[in-house]
């Protein structure tokens, strides 16, 4: 959710506004830059029918036809060109306005001026991060007396990574100072997304830490387990012995056992976790984030946990293995 929204490789602010032309001439002659928008910014006030302020909203004013945002639309469309006060919100403003859906209007107030603004579309976005806001770009330049300029720059590059990214900002700033530009700051796109996928990181971390210490758990259940079908099967270990089966095959017969249980378990596991997946997604989400987050089931994950599941298994049966091939005919015999 978060990445759709921070596309950009390199953000650059300015203590004073440039003009959009001059800015995308000087920036578009470096190597590796593919791109340049300006943006421009509002606060507004959500205020009721009594022109009461509920809440707060930050309004994003890029061009219309910006190559930087792949919003996730709940209902409605995005922003067009011939829009005025119009503006797509996220979904966390549902909590103020439960029934608010595409066509309705809100009342808006932006540098002390109260106004009516259409809501075309609603977007998937972190609550956490508040009221989040798109409006036209020429009509937010309009309030902020700023046609035709921007103190706010976005960059796209030919790569894509953090490290590239750090390297072409730096490259940046000191090339657009050199000019005489006041850079204010120059950094990776994936800065700002770094910072909030932290708290994502580490909950998944845990919960992965979770889900290893519930598989050695589960193995150590599978040595006890087959420790006790061992002693079960004491005379019928004795008989293989007997008919001449060697410490080997006895050891991967009950190996074999243990694996044939882990497979059962991991059967039962892929059952079980899509309803479990939902429900503690569901509960996290709403509890980190203040909005329900996608969910992607992926072959990588069931393959990584087969093997390990497959892996743990065999470890968990091989001291019962190998309990199973020290029986001598003599200990059978006397087994009661």
């Amino acid at each position: 959710v978060i990445e759709n929204y921070f596309v950009a490789d390199v953000t650059i602010d300015f203590d004073k506004p440039y003009r959009l032309d001059k800015v995308q001439q000087d920036v578009l002659k470096m190597d590796g830059v593919q791109h340049v928008e300006g943006w421009q910014f509002a606060s507004a006030e959500m205020l009721d029918d009594n022109k009461h302020m509920i809440q707060n909203i930050s309004l994003l004013a890029p061009p219309t036809d910006s190559q930087l945002i792949d919003p996730m639309m709940v209902s409605g469309r995005w922003l067009r060109i011939d829009d005025v006060r119009s503006l797509t919100i996220s979904e966390g403003v549902l909590k103020y306005y439960p029934n608010l859906k595409p066509g309705d209007s809100l009342n808006l107030k932006i540098d002390g001026k109260e106004e009516v603004w259409q809501v075309v579309g609603i977007f998937k976005f972190m609550d956490r991060e508040g009221i989040l806001g798109y409006a036209p770009f020429e009509y937010i330049a309009g309030i902020n007396g700023l046609v035709n300029r921007s103190a706010s720059y976005r960059v796209t590059t030919d790569r894509h990574d953090r490290a590239y990214q750090d390297a072409k900002a730096e490259e940046l700033d000191k090339y657009l100072r050199d000019l005489g530009y006041k850079v204010r700051l120059a950094e990776a796109g994936r800065a700002s997304l770094d910072k909030a996928l932290e708290s994502l990181d580490i909950l998944v971390t845990l919960l992965l830490i979770m889900a290893v210490l519930t598989a050695l758990v589960g193995s150590m259940g599978l040595a006890g387990t087959m420790g006790m079908n061992v002693l079960e099967r004491t005379r019928e270990i004795g008989i293989m012995r007997a008919i001449g089966a060697d410490d080997r095959a006895v050891m991967r017969t009950v190996i074999a056992e243990g694996v044939f249980v882990g497979m059962l378990s991991f059967g039962l596991a892929i059952i079980l976790s899509i309803p479990f997946t939902y429900l503690l997604a569901r509960i996290v989400s709403l509890a980190v984030f203040q909005s329900p987050i996608p969910i992607i089931f992926t072959y990588m994950g069931y393959a990584i946990w087969l093997g390990l599941v497959l892996v743990l298994s065999a470890v968990a049966s091989i001291l019962p293995a190998r309990n199973a091939a020290r029986l001598t005919i003599r200990e059978v015999l006397a087994y009661e």
